[in-house]
């Protein structure tokens, strides 16, 4: 399996930085791998009364953030894997919080939830375990702004590190 190098700042969108930075200098292609089984046992640890808590007015679910990071992880896939064949077409971008709005989970429970997640991340895995040094550097375009496929692994993992750091600290301070 290749190594992937960090992406350059030049390589996404400023909105993104934080994310690239939650991987750091760890071997992100481990690290997604990792993540799956740790957030799934992560989630699977939260007791299920919390699952429809929100700790503020207007801010999403325990159940509701787990959909937002399975949209959000579907959509950086095809992205990765639209640019890594190297279609050139300007991706577009999506509307989280319309997303999880229109998303009807009410008959999915977490376990439903988790097992997309893993499914997913699963798929994920292979896929950019797959690409070439060349795909992981090609370059496209993804909500009006250049991205590199390096940069979208990166930002898949670093999505998920700063959402479970979330929900450590929001949603289970009290816990």
């Amino acid at each position: 399996m290749i190594q992937i190098a960090k992406p350059e700042t030049s390589e996404y969108h400023n909105f993104y930085a934080g994310y690239v930075e939650q991987v750091g200098d760890r071997d992100v292609i481990q690290m997604i791998s990792q993540q799956k089984e740790e957030f799934i046992a992560f989630i699977s640890a939260i007791p299920e009364d919390r699952y429809n808590y929100a700790y503020a007015e207007d801010k999403w679910t325990i159940k509701q953030l787990l959909r937002h990071i399975i949209d959000a992880e579907r959509m950086f896939g095809f992205r990765a894997m639209s640019i890594a064949r190297g279609d050139q077409s300007k991706l577009p971008g999506f509307d989280d919080q319309m997303y999880v709005k229109m998303a009807d989970d009410s008959k999915n429970t977490m376990k439903d939830l988790l097992a997309e997640f893993e499914f997913l991340r699963a798929s994920h895995i292979q896929m950019i375990s797959n690409f070439t040094n060349q795909a992981n550097e090609r370059v496209g375009n993804a909500n009006g702004s250049d991205i590199s496929v390096r940069a979208i692994i990166f930002i898949i993992a670093g999505h998920l590190a700063h959402h479970k750091q979330i929900i450590t600290e929001r949603y289970l301070e009290h816990v």
